[in-house]
C-alpha cells in the first residue's frame, strides 16, 4: 500500500492527464463512429425516404420515351433516375433551333404524371448538331420540385467582345 501512495504523490498529474486523454479518446471515437461511418447502407442516406410511394417504373419511363419521339425533330431520348432525379437527354436532328428545342422539352412535362412531378426533379440535356444555315448547341435546364412549375435553362450564351486596339 505504502507503494502505491508512493507512485501517487510522485506521478499524480501523469496519472490525472493520462485518464483525461483516455476519456477524450473514448468521446472523439464515439463521435467518429457515430456522425462519419453512420449505419446507413444507402449512399443516399436518408435522403429518399418515401421513395416507395413514388414509383417511376420502366413502363412508364418507356411510354415518355415514345410519346417525345413522336416529334419529327427528336432524333433520340434517354432517361435516366437517380436517386430523386429523373435525366432526360434529347438529341435533336441537325437544323433545329434552340426555341423549338426547348418547347419540346417544356411539352414533355404533360407526359409526367403529378405525382410524379412532385416527388423527383427533371434534369434536362438537349442537343442538336450544326449546320450550315444553323448554330448547333448543347443545353441544360432543370424543373425542381419547389421551383416555379416550369423548365430553368442553363444561359450558355456566347458573347463576342470587341478589342479595340490603342494606337
Amino acid at each position: 500500500m505504502k507503494k502505491i501512495k508512493k507512485i501517487w504523490q510522485e506521478n499524480s498529474v501523469i496519472i490525472v492527464l493520462f485518464g483525461i486523454l483516455i476519456v477524450c479518446l473514448i468521446a472523439i471515437s464515439i463521435v467518429v463512429v457515430t456522425y462519419f461511418v453512420g449505419d446507413s447502407s444507402s449512399k443516399y442516406g436518408d435522403r429518399l425516404e418515401g421513395i416507395e410511394d413514388y414509383p417511376f417504373e420502366e413502363s412508364t419511363q418507356e411510354d415518355i420515351i415514345t410519346q417525345i419521339e413522336e416529334s419529327e425533330i427528336v432524333d433520340a431520348v434517354t432517361m435516366r433516375v437517380s436517386g430523386k432525379s429523373i435525366y432526360i437527354t434529347i438529341t435533336f436532328t441537325p437544323g433545329t433551333t434552340l426555341v423549338e428545342a426547348q418547347s419540346i422539352a417544356l411539352a414533355s412535362l404533360d407526359y409526367f404524371s403529378e405525382e410524379t412531378l412532385s416527388f423527383y426533379d427533371l434534369e434536362y440535356m438537349i442537343e442538336a448538331d450544326a449546320t450550315e444555315d444553323t448554330e448547333g448547341f448543347t443545353i441544360i435546364g432543370a424543373r425542381n420540385v419547389s421551383g416555379t412549375g416550369g423548365i430553368v435553362w442553363n444561359n450558355n450564351t456566347e458573347f463576342e467582345s470587341e478589342v479595340t486596339e490603342e494606337e
